[in-house]
Order: C-alpha cells, then sequence, then structure tokens
C-alpha cells in the first residue's frame, strides 16, 4: 500500500506550498531498489509512505521528498522500517533549469553519490582516522537524475542556525571532516590518475558564468552600502564598484589547480545549511555530516577554507581564531595523508598558509555576495528569480539583503581588512 501525504513536516497540511513527489516514485519502483541494495530478491514492501520534505522556496535546485519503508525480508515474516531521502532535480521553471544545467550540477552531485564518496568512504576505514563523512548511498538514478540516500533526521541530525553560525567546537569538527575529506579525495585521485579533476564545474568555473548577473548586482549593492555607511565611505565604494566586472575572473582564479602545490575535491559548497548536525546527548558524541555534492570541483583548499570561514561561523570565531582553525585543519590532513601512504605533494602548515594566501579573494566573494544571501531574512522574494533577474523585483530583494544588520557589522569589520592586504585592488593585465 502507498500513502502519499502532503504538507510539512509539523503535520499541517499545505500541500500548495510543497513540491509534490515524482510520479514515477512508485511501491513497485522503490521494492526493486531496495531488493538491490539489501541483496534480497525475496523482499517485498507492505507499505510505504510518502512525504514531500521541500517548501517552495527552500531550494532553488532540487526536490527533497522522505519516504519510509515497511518491508519484509526475503524468508522472514517479521517487518521492518527504514527511512530514506529521495533527491530529485527542480524541473518546472526552465530559467532555472537550464542555469543549473550549464553548471552540471545533478549530474556532479550524481557522480559524487554514485562513484566518489563511497570510495572515500572505504579508504578511511580501517584507519585511525575513520569516522562517518556522509549520508550512505542507497540508489542513484541517472534516468530519472534522482538520489537515493539515508534518511539523516531519522539519526537525530538536524541543520544548524544559518543566522547565527557555528561557535568553535562545531568549526573544528567540519574542519576535520573536511580534510579527511580532502585528504581522501587526493589520495583517490593517486590512485585513479586523472578521476577527479574531470570535476570541474564549480559554483565558479572556466565553463559557464550563468551566475553573472547574481555576483556582480550583489557586489553592487555590497558597494551602494559601502557608500552610505559613516564607518566606510566613498573609498570603499569606488573599490567595490571597480571588482563588479570582475568578480567572477578573480573568483575563478581561486579555483584553478594549481600546479606544484595542494590540490583537492573540494565539496565547493561548505555553509551552515550544507551540513548536518548531531547533538551530543548522554548516549552519543557531537557528530556532524556534509552533505550537498552539486558543486564539488577539483580545485585548491582555499575554495572551501575561506567560503566557510566567511559564510557559516559566529563572528567571535572568524575574527579571533583563523590562524588556529587553518593550523588544525593541516594536522588532521597531513595525519590523514599520511597514514593513507600518500606519496604526492605534502604542504608545510607554512607552504599552506602562503598557498592560501593566493586564493584569499575567495574571502571577498564569499562575505561580501554569498553572505548576502545566506544572512537574508527577507523571505517574500527570496527566489532564484529574485537573485538573478534585473527588474523592479530583483534589485529591491537583492538591495534588502543589505540592510540585515548582522551583515552589515560584518561589512564594516571586514572591508578594511580585506583593502589592508590589497585584496579589493585591481589586478593589473600584463
Amino acid at each position: 500500500m502507498v500513502e502519499i501525504q502532503s504538507g510539512n513536516s509539523n503535520g499541517s497540511q499545505d500541500g500548495d506550498s510543497f513540491h509534490p513527489a515524482p510520479q514515477w516514485l512508485t511501491e513497485s519502483y522503490v521494492e526493486t531498489i531496495l531488493r538491490h541494495h539489501k541483496q534480497d530478491g525475496g523482499l517485498s514492501i507492505r507499505n510505504l509512505n510518502i512525504k514531500p520534505a521541500t517548501a517552495k522556496g527552500d531550494n532553488y535546485a532540487s526536490i527533497m521528498t522522505r519516504i519510509k519503508v515497511d518491508y519484509i525480508p526475503g524468508g522472514s515474516t517479521q517487518c521492518e522500517t527504514e527511512f530514506f531521502i529521495v533527491k530529485t532535480t527542480y524541473e518546472n521553471d526552465p530559467f532555472i533549469s537550464n542555469i543549473f544545467a550549464s553548471y552540471q550540477a545533478s549530474h556532479t552531485e550524481m557522480v559524487m553519490y554514485d562513484k566518489i564518496l563511497p570510495q572515500l568512504t572505504l579508504l578511511l576505514e580501517g584507519t585511525s582516522q575513520s569516522e562517518k563523512l556522509f549520508a550512505k548511498t542507497i540508489h542513484v538514478d541517472y534516468e530519472h537524475s534522482a538520489i537515493i540516500f539515508e534518511d539523516l533526521a531519522v539519526l537525530n541530525y538536524v541543520l544548524g542556525d544559518r543566522l547565527t553560525g557555528f561557535d568553535l567546537e562545531h568549526t573544528r569538527l567540519v574542519l576535520r571532516k573536511l580534510a579527511k575529506m580532502h585528504a581522501c579525495s587526493s589520495v583517490l585521485n593517486e590512485r585513479q590518475p586523472g578521476l577527479l579533476p574531470k570535476l570541474d564545474h564549480g559554483i565558479f568555473n572556466r565553463h559557464t558564468r550563468g551566475f553573472t548577473p547574481m555576483f556582480e548586482s550583489l557586489m553592487g549593492m555590497a558597494a551602494d552600502f559601502a557608500g552610505q555607511c559613516p564607518e566606510l565611505g566613498k573609498v570603499y565604494e569606488d573599490k567595490l564598484r571597480g571588482l563588479q566586472k570582475h568578480v567572477m575572473e578573480y573568483t575563478e582564479k581561486v579555483y584553478d589547480p594549481q600546479e606544484n602545490e595542494f590540490n583537492t575535491l573540494t565539496h565547493g559548497d561548505l555553509w551552515t545549511n550544507n551540513i548536518m548536525l548531531r547533538k551530543k546527548t548522554a548516549h552519543s558524541e557531537l557528530d556532524l555530516l556534509l552533505i550537498d555534492f552539486q558543486f564539488s570541483a577539483w580545485a585548491p583548499p582555499a575554495v572551501d577554507l575561506f567560503y566557510f570561514f566567511y559564510t557559516s561561523l559566529v563572528p567571535e570565531v572568524r575574527n579571533s581564531h583563523l590562524s588556529a582553525l587553518i593550523q588544525y585543519y593541516h594536522k588532521v590532513l597531513v595525519d590523514t595523508l599520511r597514514e593513507l601512504n600518500f606519496s604526492g605533494y605534502i604542504p608545510t602548515l607554512r607552504q599552506l598558509v602562503l598557498q592560501l594566501e593566493k586564493g584569499k579573494f575567495m574571502a571577498v566573494t564569499a562575505c561580501l555576495t554569498c553572505q548576502a544571501i545566506m544572512l537574508n531574512e527577507e523571505t517574500k522574494d527570496a527566489d532564484f528569480n529574485g537573485l538573478m533577474v534585473d527588474d523592479e523585483r530583483g534589485r529591491n530583494f537583492r538591495k534588502s539583503m543589505y540592510t540585515n544588520k548582522r551583515l552589515q557589522d560584518i561589512i564594516i569589520k571586514w572591508l578594511p581588512e580585506f583593502d589592508r592586504s590589497g585584496l579589493l585592488d585591481l589586478v593589473e593585465q600584463n
């Protein structure tokens, strides 16, 4: 029996505000997948409950559906229950679909969950660094552009507070997991040369600039704020205006793999909402898992580190602990690389710090543009068109982001820091 529910997670039936489940997600489909996953041809489903998990406006590129499966294993009479998440692409809006297709977002994530993440997990198993980094993949369906993985909510994982950000303990845990992902990725690419550099369609890349209107407009809005802010003023406004037409180019350079330096498979969109947390209890330790790999790309680690640092930390941690956090990331990275017998280039801490400095424009982009989206509390026009389209509605929405007091305080703090490092100066063309 199949039960299809509308409504939200707290039981209300506001079906119009939620994306419907895919029509092909039937009992027969799920039974076939589960039989293969369990390697049990005699398994039979007794009940399938399908419930939308993505409210309209929650996600610009994908739809999440939660399924509960009651089944009887072959040769048994005892009913068992499991919970899964089905992630599918959002294709109702051609404008959105075409842009995300140009970034190969859905294909990248399917390859990650199907081919890459399981191999990274296997590499880490059996070492002293072994721990869970990602949700377990159940099935990847290339025909329907769908991924089925374990439902982390059942395991008591929740999203953090994007408006507050991570404290020091959570930040160190993110970096521990990230460093292990980075180390395993470099080892995997050493053992299978050329495998991971094929993933090269990050948010900034050398193939498409579909997000240009959004990033250039947000940099312009940041310039407007700087010009009107007594603590900043025209000097900063002019510098940001100068950067407006270069933000794509300068950030793309951060993503370019660096010859003779350390490169890895980056998460590519590492911020609060792409990290699931499990709180510490009397029966379990604090834990977190990385999710959402649509923009993973082979690149220097500066991509992940500065994107995360300048979008997802509480101000005190960002203001006072970055050097110590980079040192901690480096230690876990090196320990993992060595235990996995990596024979490639392993940077010293000093070498890593100097390499990261070359990619620090990522901090400018993350702080002034990405963070504006992530801290936004104005939900009325909070959709992809509001971010991308040059009309009155879109301009007003993007302008409203910079009225956010949290964002204003961060910009006032960090814009002078970026300026003193030369990050706001235009790069002369040779």
